[in-house]
């Protein structure tokens, strides 16, 4: 990569990151530097789950949540 292009270049690709765990590390460090109660409702969003449906005849059953993953 040319001088110029460095310089012109995201942060992130100059680091060697993708763009996915750059955004990952700056939502880390912004959830890390809040306060209560705000740190405590971002910590109730950073759980992620996975819901089933399923389907009988063309029709949704009852969604039942399969996994539950605390981070």
């Amino acid at each position: 990569m040319s001088a110029a292009a460095k310089n012109s270049a995201a942060y992130w690709r100059i680091a060697g990151m993708s763009y996915l765990k750059y955004a990952n590390a700056c939502g880390e460090v912004v959830r890390q530097s809040l306060k209560e109660p705000f740190l405590t409702q971002a910590k109730a969003r950073e759980t992620v789950y996975y819901k089933m449906t399923k389907y009988a005849e063309g029709k949704a059953g009852q969604s039942v949540i399969t996994e539950v993953l605390p981070k």
